[in-house]
This record gives structure tokens, sequence and C-alpha cells, in this order.
């Protein structure tokens, strides 16, 4: 696989035409020796082709790599006007005056490719055309073998008259020296025979380029071992051009009989040219210190300082908002995972979000692929987070996986709480403290997610920074989970609620209006609300570091009208203080189980409930004015109120599974992470919004705190073994 060809061998060296040289010299020598008896020039015209000879190779193979076109052509020029003008041609007899004639014709002719390349010396860094010319001329005209080849022929045909052999043998030397050059030519063709033996050892044959695919994609008929075409393993292609690139493997697919291999073209080697018979072959190329490693391509490929891995390739049907790119073979990716590009010179992040199989054809079979789909986070930038990139790689560009984490670590900043981070990346979920309170949010997701330890946390932080915070509570966790914070009770009593209800009942059934009703109703209402007033403003007002904190707790579990009533009485008080007392205090409401305070207005039992409903969308519209914050958690999002729940600027979504969560969530967080929410696993979560610094949606992981989770098993109390019984 290794053939040759004499126009590319590559030349010699310094030492090595030094030894051309000293070879061309003795075989001149010989040959003078052979006519004279003697190696030492005779000092007249005999003689001329032997120095001419000299000062020829002296030119060529010693003084030639030192000098450019024009300071050649000059010292050539001037040692044949030597030669020609110091000559005596008397002895020659029959051919005097045509030799004299030739003579004086190459002696003007040496002269003039002189003074053109000093012409060509003195203007050529000038800038103006005579350089130019010159310099060109004398690089065409002013070549030793064309120069000293009249002096050699004036000595062997004017002195050499009566000895034809000796004729014959000077100017068969000097053609085959001149024009073939024998030595230089068998150390030329030694060199490479012994390169490409070393190489031909090192290197294994893999196979035969088919096409290149633009931008940098290389398709090849792989004739070797095909283990050996895998991403780890460097090869060394020979384009059809005769351009060497180094390629990385990336898969291999079977085609009829043949196996076809598709690699990414990387750097170009210096010092390596192909010879005709090595135009569109590939080779692997052996592991070893002097050798390209596939970390270091790779490397070269990303763009980036730290280490990274080639994951894949861009496909078809990508967008700036959303790529699709094929896996490489071998690659371990997974949901959620981040990989990068090198768009304009720029590390735009994406995550992983869905993947498909596919089938390519490339000429017949089919060949099975995986299919990324994954989602543009951006630019990361230490400050504001991820940043949208405003354009999108190209086709076939390749996609890394950085395995280096230090890039991403951030600092703990004052205002930001750090809650999970994007799988695989180190990079911690930024959440900005005041814009979740004052921009309201939503904490979604079905029972067993993790959704309510993560609310628990957001919680104590908000208390730890000196909000104050109102929770409504149907589920009884609260109290318990959060003993630590020493809640305080809020809340009517079962009695209070019993005749709450019954006074509700007897308004929906009595006579036409309910007059009577109604008034016993307010005259209730006007009763409790007093000391609902009373325990409110002693919360909000009190300094007591234990009273950050109240949990407002409900006897029973129900949506009936006397609990959302009930509810609404609490939050329109709070909301009543806030405008009273605009921003003087930091307030977050917390409505668990929101789906049944607040629910969507198809689900709400009557107009009374849809107008308490409603009141409390006004808290959602207008809190932010005056320092209240809605926090909603629910499990069943199909029933929360769009109207509060589209006030939310901040989403944290855990696993859904019903149709009209998806679709609303849609509206909120675009057709592709629709797709990835039901597969969210425990702990995970899609964090988008105000709050979050990010702007696009990100899918986020937290660890699991086993302390937590005992404490949360700890609810569930088993039954006493007597009452088991």
């Amino acid at each position: 696989m290794a053939g040759w060809a004499v126009a590319q061998i590559e030349k010699l060296k310094q030492p090595g035409r030094v030894v051309v040289l000293a070879l061309n010299v003795l075989a001149a020598a010989s040959i003078h020796f052979f006519i004279f008896g003697t190696i030492v020039p005779t000092g007249s015209g005999e003689s001329v082709w032997y120095l001419a000879a000299i000062a020829h190779w002296i030119i060529v193979l010693v003084a030639a790599p030192f000098f450019n076109p024009p300071k050649d052509a000059l010292s050539t020029a001037i040692t044949v006007a030597v030669l020609l003008g110091t000559i005596d041609l008397s002895p020659t007899g029959q051919f005097q005056l045509t030799l004299e004639v030739a003579r004086y014709s190459f002696l003007t002719y040496a002269l003039i490719v002189a003074a053109g390349a000093l012409t060509a010396i003195f203007f050529l860094k000038s800038g103006k055309w005579v350089g130019e010319v010159a310099y060109r001329l004398t690089g065409a005209l002013g070549r030793s073998d064309i120069l000293f080849t009249p002096a050699v022929v004036i000595s062997a045909v004017g002195f050499y008259q009566s000895d034809l052999v000796a004729t014959v043998v000077i100017l068969a030397f000097w053609t085959a020296f001149i024009l073939v050059e024998p030595f230089d030519l068998i150390g030329r063709v030694f060199n490479y025979v012994r390169s490409r033996s070393e190489l031909d050892k090192a290197r294994e044959f893999s196979g035969v380029v088919l096409r290149i695919d633009d931008p940098g994609i290389v398709r090849v008929r792989l004739e070797g071992k095909r283990s050996r075409w895998k991403l780890t393993n460097v090869h060394l292609a020979y384009l059809p051009g005769g351009r060497p690139k180094y390629v990385l493997p990336l898969f291999s697919q079977t085609q009829n009989e043949e196996v076809l291999g598709t690699g990414i073209i990387c750097d170009t080697p210096t010092g390596i040219e192909a010879t005709d018979t090595e135009k569109g072959l590939v080779f692997q190329l052996p592991d070893g210190d002097d050798q390209p490693k596939s970390a270091d391509l790779t490397k070269s490929l990303s763009g980036v300082d730290h280490e990274s891995r080639l994951v894949g390739i861009v496909v078809e049907n990508s967008t700036i908002e959303t790529i699709r790119f094929q896996v490489v073979r071998g690659a371990q990716l997974s949901e959620g995972m981040v990989v990068f590009a090198n768009v304009r010179g720029e590390m735009v992040h994406f995550q992983v979000l869905d993947a498909s199989t596919a089938e390519e054809s490339f000429e017949q079979n089919p060949f099975g692929a995986h299919i990324v789909t994954a989602s543009q986070l951006g630019v990361y930038d230490d400050e504001k987070g991820f940043l949208k990139y405003p354009w999108l790689p190209d086709m076939n560009q390749p996609i890394f996986w950085q395995v280096d984490k230090v890039a991403t670590q951030q600092p703990d900043v004052e205002g930001i709480l750090y809650l999970g981070e994007v799988p695989d990346t180190g990079y911690r979920v930024p959440i900005v403290q005041d814009d979740l309170r004052a921009y309201h949010s939503a904490i979604l997701g079905v029972t067993g997610t993790g959704k309510t330890e993560f609310v628990f946390d957001l919680l104590r932080d908000a208390v730890n920074r000196g909000n104050k915070v109102f929770v409504v509570d149907f589920t009884g966790e609260y109290v318990q989970r959060l003993a630590d914070l020493n809640p305080i009770s809020m809340g009517v009593s079962a009695e209070t609620i019993e005749k709450f209800e019954g006074l509700l009942f007897d308004v929906d059934t009595g006579e036409y209006r309910a007059s009577a009703e109604k008034k016993e109703l307010k005259k209730f209402v006007d009763e409790v609300r007093p000391a609902v007033n009373a325990e409110v403003s002693e919360f909000l007002e009190s300094e007591d570091a234990d009273k950050k904190i109240a949990i407002f707790e409900l006897p029973e579990i129900s949506n009936t009208k006397a609990t959302i009533q009930a509810t609404e009485m609490y939050i329109s008080t709070i909301m009543n203080w806030a405008r009273s007392n605009r921003c003087a205090r930091e307030i977050l409401i917390v409505l668990e189980e929101a789906h049944t305070i607040i629910p969507e207005q198809t689900f709400a039992a009557d107009k009374d409930t849809q107008w308490v409903v409603g009141k409390i969308g006004q808290i959602a519209l207008q809190g932010r004015k005056y320092g209240v914050g809605l926090m909603l958690v629910s499990q069943r999002t199909a029933l929360v109120s769009k109207t509060i729940l589209s006030q939310c600027n901040t989403h944290f979504v855990h696993s859904l599974v019903d149709q009209t969560s998806l679709s609303y969530l849609e509206n909120v967080l675009g057709k592709q992470h629709i797709k990835a929410i039901p597969n969210l696993r425990f702990l995970e979560f899609i964090a988008h919004g105000k709050a979050i610094k990010s702007e696009r949606p990100l899918i986020a992981r937290r660890v699991e705190d086993p302390a937590k989770r005992e404490a949360s098993a700890a609810l569930n109390k088993p039954l006493k073994q007597e009452e088991a019984d």
C-alpha cells in the first residue's frame, strides 16, 4: 500500500546532498582521469566541462537551499561568464568561428541573466513591476543546467574533435547526471523506501474513501478489522485530492457484503504528503508518544481547553431552539444530560430531552441509529446563568459532552438559593429569592416525585431571610416537618366551621333569595372577622423570631364552601394588612393542595365559590405591589384555576402525566419540554421563569437526603399492635 512516484519523493536533506555532491565529483573525476590520466583540471578548454559540472553541483546541491532564485541565477551566470570569457578557442580548428559565435552569444545570455538577477534583487521588495518581471524571468532563464550546458557543449565539441569517443562520453555523462541525477535519485528512493517501510510497519490499512459529506464527514469502505474503527483509534486518511487528514471514527454499518465506516475529519498533519497510490486510502495510526491522541484531536475539534468527549454529529431538522444529533457508537447519554457545540467560537450548551431510533440508508441496507433531541440552554455566564444564543450548529458539526466540571462551579452569592443541579454538569440551579416571592411561583407534580420536600426547602430559606410565611395546609405534614421553625397555628375551630357550613347550607336551601339566611351568615362572619384580623395582625407585626411562619389548618380535608371561604377570609385579611402597611413585610402565601382552594372555574361548586376564587386571584394580580407573593403547590394542575396559575412567573414542574396539565404547560415550557415531563424521575424537575438564572427551561435534579426521607416516613405512624388486633 506504500507505492511511490518519483515526482513526489521528498528531496534529500543537506547531509545527503553533500554525499551526492561527492559521488558526482568522483564520477566526473573518473571520466577526466580516463581521458587525461589525471583528476586535476588541465587549465585549458578540455577541462571546461569538468569545471562546469563541479560548479553546477556546488550551486544546486550545496548553495541552492540558502539562495532565492535571483541570487542563485546571479552566481550561476557569473560563473558561466567567467568560464566562457576566459576560454581560448584557437586550438579548436575547423569549428572555431562557429564556436566563437556560440561562446559570445551564450556569454551575452549569461550577462543578461546576471543583470536581470541584480534587478530582481534590488527592486523586488520595492513593489515595482520591473522587480516582479525580473524575478520571474531569472527564475525561468537562470537555471543552472541551462546556463552551464553551452559551456560543456563548447568544451566537448571544440576540444575533442579528434576523439569522438571522448566527446560522446562527456555529452552522455552531462546528459545523464544533469537530467536524471542518478545519485540524487538513488538517495531519495532509499530514504523513501526506508521511511515508508517504518511507517507501514507501524500503521495498519483500514479502507478506501468512498465520499466526503460537507462539512468534515468522510465515508470509508472498511477493508481491515472492523474493531479498529472506533473513536479511540486515530486514523490517517489521504483524501482523493491528496490532502492528508486525521480522522476520528464515529460509527460503522454493513452495506451488502461490505462495511461502511463514518468518521469526522480533524486536523491536517504536518510533514506528510500522499503519493499517487495512497490517494483515497485510510490507515490506522499506532499508539505512541509521537502520534496524535484521540483526546487531543477531540479538544481541537471542540475548541475548549477542558476535557471533552465526542458524542454525536448534528443531523437534519435542527433549529435554533432545538437541535437533533446522531449519537456516536459507545457514547453513554441520558435524559437531562448537557452537551455543547462550538458555534462561531462560543460554547453553546444543549440539554438532552428525548431520543428516538432512526434508519439511514447509504445505498441499500438500512443502518439503525439513535437520534437525540436537545434543547438549547445557551451560553453560560457566571453572573446571568444560561443566555440564549441566536444561531445553531452546522450540519454534521460535532457535539461534545464536558467531562471536566470545573468550568461550571459557582460561588455562593447573597440572595441566591441553590436547589439541585443540571445533571452531569456541576452547574447548580440558582433561584433568585426576591423574584421567587415577588413574581409568584408554582410547584407542580404528582405524589411521590419529591415536590413537598422541595417546598420545605424553599420555605426554610424564606423564613431565614426574614419573610413572613403563611401556609394553607390540608395535608397535616407542614406542622410536623417544619417543627424546627416553631410554626404557629392559625385557623378557626371545628365548631366554627361546623356552624359556618350550617349557615351556608341554610342559604342554599332557603326561600327565594334566602334573605334572612344571608343576614344570619353575614352576622356570623362579622362576628368571626375581628378575631381573624387580630390573629393576622399579631402574626405580621410581631418581631419575635419564633413567629415567622404560620400554618393555617382546617379540621377536615374538603373543598366545601366553608373551607374555601374560611381560607379566603384569612388571605383577604393578610392582603388588607399589606395594603395598609405597604411593603412593610415581605409576605409569602403558600397554598398546598391548591386545587382544593382555588379550583378551576369548571370545578367550582357555585357562583359564590367562583367569587371567592376570583377574590384570591386578585391577590395574585395585585399582591406584588404590596410585598405579597403567592406559591401554589398542586399535584392536579388540571383542577387549579388557570387564571391564578397564569400569574405565576416561575414554575418548578415535577413528573405529570395527565394530558390537561401537559397541554397547559406546553404554553409555558414549549412542546419539546412537555415530552420530557412524564419521564422525569424522582427528585427531577423542570425549572423555568423569572426566578431562575436561565433564559430557557432546564431539567434539574436534587440529591436525595436520607434524613428527609426518614422524617417523611415517620409521619406514617403504624398502628399499635393492640389496635391492629
